[in-house]
């Protein structure tokens, strides 16, 4: 057999291909290279954004907290200034006290015995332990205060503790309190600073940037929790002390304002206190200012008014009384006796410990709010603002205003039937004197205080005349004094008072009702018909002087406008002498002195009592102005409602002429206004009895005769060997006393006489019966058997020696405005 052939077709054959070198490639880490330099650029922007942000901008923040957490810094309390009144009488002064506090972190760290301090502290400061170990426990402070305002003696007391016990956290730093050595005198005016010695009321908040002065300090450095540094410094910035206040405020002056404004409000038991001013009228110079019910500045907070204090001491009493009861356990509260008083009349009493706590809630309330209002109210100058009712006083504008448009003369009569029925008015207008005046001429109509005469007197001037006189007197607008919280009173719009369709408004303008101003108003406004017309800004400081005594601030009289001629002024002079000397207010009337004035009687047409219905209360003032013939100053008294129950007729010419004449009588020739006496006036002067004892009768009557006094010589001597009254008495000028020449003098006693309700004369005739006692009559001087003896100086009954003289207030009750 055949072998096959093996045909083997050879393949191709593939050559392989030399494998390429693997490349060494670097972008990964370029990559992370790249991704950390941004991250790390980030971090360095976002650091030093950060480092810029507190370095740069935030760098004031954070070097003022660097320097407070390595410092310590003490006040240096500045020196308040002073208030002195014109004469440089202190009025207001600050005295060294010290603050006592603790350091609660040095307490902590230098581990002091806390029972130790609050014992020690509690005993001198009289401060409750638990109050102190309360401040103790403040670790992470260092200045807490245990009491303010300590007294020097007392101070060192707290020294000599810490001292004895050597302690490093208890401090002591100076402080001043501000003391008013004159007390309630004026406290309405010079007003109080608080705790932190910031005025709070009166001048003292006023003029507290000028007063306060400017805090100083010592700043030490201090390492953490107040270690001591390797490095220390300290520095002191001296205290600037505050600047002084003389004011125009005469202390004497203010003295006698209050003085006989107090014992009016005592005479006609007048239930909402009494307002009064006294005013330079040439120079607006305020020299005494008085809102009476006022407080102790020294102890602001105290409740200055006896009678409103015992209320609010009643209502705390019965608040802590339903307090007692309401900790009681109702078993144990069936057992008390009934609690009288605690609620009205018509309410019923809790029986459960819940009825109780509830009226506890209840009469606290209230005698914390009228706690506050009675606060409020006896820290307000009224004076500056308040408004009310001038009433008639108001008279003398609208008559000055009325005389310089010509739209009246003196010629002019107007009848008063005692009501009238006036055109373009629906009510009848009533006079106070029921019966009429009668015909009067335009003087006897502000005599009399005629309401029917005004009303026609401001028809005749018409509303809008009227209207731009009451602007011109300032009677619209705020008068500038240097007083804080000056009101403006509200009068008529002109579209009202000037309404052609009625006379409502105008009339009742006219006379002084049915609108509101400030007594700073009519007190600046009257002054203005009286002094030529000048109105003029009050004020009531008169320098700021600095530290160093300089005058910093003078201030000046200045006239704003003038509202009326001086011609008319003079006419008006002359009428308001007149209704002292022939009408409503004879009761002004002070011996060797010219007076002018007018009274006035307002109701409070807008107040209401409880119930909602309107008061019958009266506001009696009267505005008085001496020497009237050459005007120098005026004086502004009002009483709030007079009771009904003393027996006066409640009228300004009554009850607040008086007072404006005893304030003059005490004041004038103090200030400076010499008094013109005539003959017929002596026997009305006090005399001082000069001593003639050893003198011959010759010289012993030359003496008298200078003193304006009359001798009566008994016995034959050639020389006076006793007299009667003593020398330094006072008696009545032209008085007759005895004289010794060698007799024995009488030394029995003699019965002072009742001497109310007689007239003049038979007033002097019951004195001469007593054959040995002297009368000095104050008052007024009229002849009328309408003025008697209203008050006098010695109780009837009184034994005393003879010589002695009986001071009796004559008072006209016809005086009906």
């Amino acid at each position: 057999m055949k072998k096959r052939k093996n045909n083997i077709i050879p393949l191709p054959i593939r050559q392989a291909k030399a494998p390429k070198p693997k490349e060494t490639s670097n972008r990964p880490y370029l990559r992370r290279t790249l991704f950390t330099c941004i991250v790390l650029s980030l971090m360095f922007l976002v650091l030093g954004g950060r480092l810029f942000y507190l370095m740069v901008i935030q760098h004031d923040y954070y070097e003022k907290e660097a320097i407070e957490n390595q410092t310590r810094s003490t006040s240096v309390t500045a020196d308040r200034g002073d208030i002195y009144d014109c004469n440089m009488n202190v009025l207001a002064t600050s005295v060294t006290v010290e603050n006592v506090f603790l350091d609660p972190e040095a307490i902590a760290r230098e581990e002091e015995d806390v029972d130790l301090i609050a014992s020690g502290l509690s005993r001198l400061l009289d401060v409750e332990e638990d109050f102190i170990k309360e401040k103790a426990a403040n670790t992470d402070r260092m200045y807490e205060v245990i009491k303010r305002k300590i007294p020097e003696d007392l101070a060192d007391e707290v020294r000599a503790f810490i001292s004895e016990n050597d302690l490093s956290g208890v401090h002591l730093e100076t402080d001043s309190q501000r003391t008013y050595p004159y007390t309630t005198l004026a406290s309405q005016v010079i007003g109080f600073t608080n705790a932190e010695n910031i005025g709070a009321e009166g001048l003292e908040a006023g003029y507290d940037e000028q007063l306060k002065g400017t805090a100083g300090a010592v700043v030490m450095t201090r390492g953490n929790h107040g270690s001591e540094m390797l490095y220390t410094y300290e520095k002191y910035y001296e205290a600037s002390d505050g600047n002084d206040l003389v004011l125009t405020i005469d202390n004497t002056v203010q003295f006698y304002l209050e003085k006989h404004m107090q014992s009016a409000i005592e005479k006609y038991d007048v239930q909402n206190g009494a307002f009064g001013i006294v005013m330079d009228v040439n120079t607006g110079e305020i020299k005494a200012m008085s809102t009476m019910g006022g407080y102790d500045p020294n102890n602001y907070l105290e409740i200055g008014d006896p009678v409103k204090l015992e209320e609010l001491e009643e209502l705390y009493a019965n608040a802590m009384l339903a307090k007692s009861r309401s900790e009681m356990s109702e078993t144990f509260l069936k057992t008390q006796p009934a609690a009288e008083g605690l609620v009205e009349e018509d309410e019923v009493l809790p029986t459960t410990p819940e009825g109780y706590a509830a009226l506890y809630e209840k009469l606290i309330d209230e005698y914390n709010t009228k706690m506050a209002e009675a606060r409020l109210k006896q820290w307000r100058n009224r004076t500056v603002s308040d408004g009310y009712e001038p009433g008639s006083t108001f008279k003398t504008i609208t008559l000055a205003s009325a005389l310089e448009e010509k739209a009246v003369s003196l010629e002019d009569t107007w009848y008063c039937g005692g009501t009238a029925k006036i055109e373009k008015r629906d009510d009848i207008l009533h006079c106070w004197k029921a019966t009429g005046h009668g015909s009067q001429s335009t003087a006897q109509a502000l005599q009399n205080s005629c309401n029917p005469a005004f009303a026609n007197i401001g028809i005749a001037l018409g509303g809008d005349k009227l209207y731009d006189y009451v602007k011109a007197f300032g009677l619209l607008e705020p008068t500038g004094i240097d007083l804080p919280g000056e009101a403006s009173g509200y009068f008529f719009s002109r579209e009202d008072i000037a309404n052609p369709e009625t006379y409502a408004s105008l009339t009742s303008a006219a006379f002084g009702q049915t609108f509101k101003v400030t007594p700073i108003q009519l007190v600046r406004a009257i002054a203005a018909v009286v002094n030529g017309g000048y109105v003029m800004e009050p004020y009531i400081v008169s320098e700021v002087l600095d530290s160093d005594g300089n005058v910093a601030v003078k201030n000046e009289p200045h006239v704003l406008r003038q509202a009326i001629s001086e011609e008319t002024s003079r006419t008006m002079c002359e009428l308001m002498e007149s209704v002292v000397t022939d009408g409503t207010a004879s009761n002004a009337q002070v011996v060797g002195y010219a007076i002018g004035g007018k009274t006035g009687t307002s109701e409070k047409m807008d107040v209401r009592d409880e119930k909602g219905n309107l008061v019958d209360d009266k506001i009696v003032s009267f505005v008085g102005v001496a020497p009237i013939d050459d005007p120098q100053y005026i004086v502004l008294v009002a009483l709030d409602t007079p009771s009904t129950a003393t027996g006066y007729y409640i009228s300004g010419g009554v009850m607040a002429a008086p007072v404006v004449r005893d304030v003059f009588t005490d004041t004038l020739s103090y200030m400076g206004v010499t008094p013109h006496y005539s003959e017929d006036d002596i026997h009305l002067v006090s005399m001082t009895m000069p001593n003639v004892v050893a003198l011959s009768r010759e010289e012993a009557e030359k003496s008298l005769a200078e003193n304006h006094l009359q001798a009566k010589f008994v016995g034959e001597g050639d020389t006076v060997t006793d007299q009667i009254p003593y020398s330094g008495s006072e008696v009545p000028g032209n008085a007759t006393v005895m004289i010794y020449l060698g007799e024995e003098k009488p030394t029995d006693l003699v019965t002072v006489p009742s001497l109310i309700g007689l007239t003049q004369y038979e007033a002097n005739i019951t004195i001469s019966n007593t054959g040995g006692l002297y009368l000095l009559m104050r008052g007024s001087t009229s002849q009328s058997d309408f003025v008697t003896v209203s008050a006098q100086s010695i109780p009837a009954g009184t034994q005393v020696e003879r010589g002695t003289t009986i001071t009796v207030e004559l008072t006209d009750a016809s005086a009906g405005d």
